[in-house]
């Protein structure tokens, strides 16, 4: 196949270059200008050619709770967006992905209904700091990209990692090369702020309150504290506050990640929206976006993440924000939103696009060898993508089993008209999703990429 006439976004170029692609066996072989062979040929006229998406911090539910949403419709609604891999959070499948045998037995059973490919992050919780901790670590480190950890309980079957904890924790992922994940929000203020706010009222205001700003630099500040003395790889998933970003681009050993809620919406937005915003961490004050704008534009912030999380219309809406399920289904807006209010409105140029949605992930976690970028010898994952086209968010049009979204109405710039997953179409605009369950491959780190 020969990608014609397209406007190639290419590595380290701020600027779009005209030119084709030849795909062999699902790989890009040859970037040139008028490639000639009469291989199938796809006209790409008018349209920018750039690297598929990663989107590297979705929950999909897949085994357990696929009422909220499963492998196939997660990954469909992904493609529908440009991106073209994902991955995985362990602790929101039942049974959760916490060792060896339980990462193959979910693979196992998601592999059937991706679209697209998919990696794992293993998970390690309070109660998993036991006499099998590096067993499980050990095991995990050459299937998963990373281990997702929570410094407050992200649920009574996955409860907090305790300061001392992360310390063992992170003595061991050291050892066996393995990188960190930290939903960083501090248990002892959350614990004594949430009674306090509930009792003031019922709105989104009041859950702010209970989980401030505060809560996640103090958090930050610890856990990153930790790494840096073990000289530990550790990653910060959707910071929403500036000062704890500002930490993290400070620190050797740590990174981070924001998601496009975090830069679009702010605790006022959440207290007249309501449950259809409310997330864990919950959006900051307004004084916190232009500051996660900039930093991410500046790469202090790494990249970002959709943290892909629906819930359904019933538990979006049981009459509390206390007792209203907590996430979005943000992976279908994930690229489309940063490329309109990232890089068309001139908050930053190509080269640092494609760092922030594919390049900054596939090294981070180490799949680099084969994502994130078009070159010569990687995965033929591509996104066609109108400029001059427009995108209408509206819930009920989503291929996500999630249908309540905050975004409800909002029109982007730019349009996803193609999306290729190693030279094979998966999802066209006109069409829709192309490619059958199961077309999607597990993808593990490269462990020779040492961190």
């Amino acid at each position: 196949m020969i990608v014609r006439n397209a406007q190639l976004a290419l590595p380290n170029a701020d600027s779009p270059v005209g030119g084709d692609l030849r795909i062999k066996d699902g790989l890009i072989r040859e970037i040139g200008t008028a490639l000639s062979g009469s291989d199938e040929a796809i006209d790409a006229e008018g349209l920018l050619v750039m690297p598929g998406a990663i989107d590297p911090h979705v929950h999909f539910f897949d085994p357990g709770y696929n009422h909220k949403e499963d492998f196939y419709h997660g990954t469909a609604a992904s493609a529908s967006g440009g991106v073209t891999t994902v991955i995985d959070m362990p602790d929101t499948s039942d049974p959760a992905a916490i060792d060896a045998a339980s990462i193959r037995a979910k693979r196992d059973h998601v592999a059937a209904r991706a679209v697209i490919d998919f990696g794992f992050f293993g998970g390690i919780s309070g109660l998993l700091c036991d006499d099998r901790l590096e067993q499980r670590i050990a095991e995990m480190s050459t299937e998963v990209c990373g281990i997702k950890t929570y410094a407050t309980s992200g649920a009574e079957h996955f409860p907090r990692v305790s300061h001392y904890q992360y310390w063992r924790i992170l003595e061991l992922t050291r050892k066996h090369n393995c990188i960190v994940l930290v939903h960083a929000e501090d248990f002892d203020y959350v614990n004594g702020a949430t009674p306090d706010a509930r009792a003031g009222g019922d709105g989104g205001m009041q859950f702010y309150r209970s989980r401030p700003e505060i809560a996640e630099t103090l958090s930050v500040f610890s856990v990153s504290e930790i790494a840096e003395q073990l000289g530990a790889q550790m990653h910060i998933v959707h910071l929403g506050t500036a000062r704890a970003a500002e930490i993290v681009a400070g620190r050797r050993f740590s990174s981070g990640e924001t998601c496009p809620q975090y830069l679009e919406f702010d605790c006022n937005d959440f207290e007249r929206i309501g449950a259809a915003l409310k997330i864990t961490p919950p959006v900051k004050g307004p004084q916190n976006k232009a500051a996660l704008w900039r930093m991410l534009a500046e790469g202090a912030i790494d990249f970002v993440a959709s943290d892909h999380a629906p819930g359904t219309v019933e538990e979006k809406s049981t009459g509390s924000i206390w007792t209203d399920y907590a996430g979005i289904p943000g992976g279908p807006i994930l690229f489309p939103y940063v490329f309109s209010e990232g890089y068309l409105a001139g908050r930053f140029g190509l080269k640092r696009l494609l760092q922030i949605c594919s390049q900054a992930a596939a090294e981070r976690y180490r799949i680099a060898d084969r994502k994130g970028s078009i070159a010569v010898g990687k995965d033929a994952d591509l996104v066609f993508v109108d400029p001059d086209g427009t995108t209408l968010i509206r819930g009920a049009d989503s291929l996500s089993k999630g249908k309540v979204t905050p975004y409800e109405g909002r029109t982007l710039r730019g349009r996803v008209i193609r999306t290729m997953l190693r030279g094979n179409t998966v999802y066209h605009a006109d069409q829709g999703i192309l490619s059958e369950p199961g077309s999607g491959a597990f993808v593990r780190p490269n462990l020779d990429d040492s961190q």
